[in-house]
């Protein structure tokens, strides 16, 4: 099944995953900014809120990509979430400092370490099925 025909139910629950991440992630970085005064924490939370959606839609794409094409079962759990945390935390990393929110570390750090867990569960998920489809394929001696 192609990424466009995925079942309505499938596409319902990413995007409703999408709207938990920007809600609570965003909320998370509009308490933490709160000191700074009200613009500047609404701004930090439509940021971090936007950015945890995007990458929330994305996550399950790149980190089920990137398992199908590495080497060995340690390289396939390690690296996806490895590299997409990466990616995304520079990505926040970057977007926050350019728009100068008061708490960056505070406000990044959280969501970058659930992306973290969430990714390698994914992985250790995907490692889990791929081990019990594997006798399945293998043709027999």
């Amino acid at each position: 099944m192609r990424r466009s025909e995925l079942p309505p139910s499938n596409i319902r629950g990413r995007l409703l995953a999408a709207a938990f991440a920007f809600l609570l992630w965003g909320g998370w970085a509009l308490i933490a900014n709160w000191h700074a005064g009200q613009h500047h924490a609404l701004i930090a939370g439509l940021l971090q809120g936007s950015a945890s959606a995007i990458i929330t839609l994305l996550m399950a794409i790149c980190a089920t990509a990137l398992f199908a094409r590495l080497p060995g079962p340690i390289m396939r759990i390690a690296l996806p979430p490895l590299l997409i945390v990466s990616i995304s935390f520079s990505g926040l990393w970057l977007a926050h400092t350019a728009n100068a929110t008061p708490s960056l570390w505070t406000t990044i750090l959280p969501p970058s370490c659930m992306a973290f867990a969430y990714c390698l569960y994914l992985t250790l998920s995907l490692a889990r099925d791929a081990g019990a489809r594997s006798p399945e394929q293998q043709p027999n001696d």
